[in-house]
């Protein structure tokens, strides 16, 4: 393999108060924080929001169906 012709994905900090997927939970972009990580905002299940610090590379965009 070429490694010179891999294309990689450019990395970036979310849009901040973004609606994004982390694992199977569906989460909000609260802000940015050091090290290419974001702090996310998500709900227990209890139902009890809590703010979290996740790497980038792990949010992925929602896609066009949520349900």
């Amino acid at each position: 393999m070429d490694w010179a012709r891999v294309i990689r994905r450019e990395v970036s900090c979310p849009p901040i108060d973004a609606l994004l997927r982390y694992r199977t939970r569906i989460v909000r972009a609260v802000a940015e924080a050091r090290g290419q990580r974001a702090m996310i905002e998500s709900l227990d299940t209890a139902g009890r929001s809590f703010v979290s610090t996740v790497q980038w590379n792990s949010l992925r965009e929602l896609c066009a169906q949520l349900f």
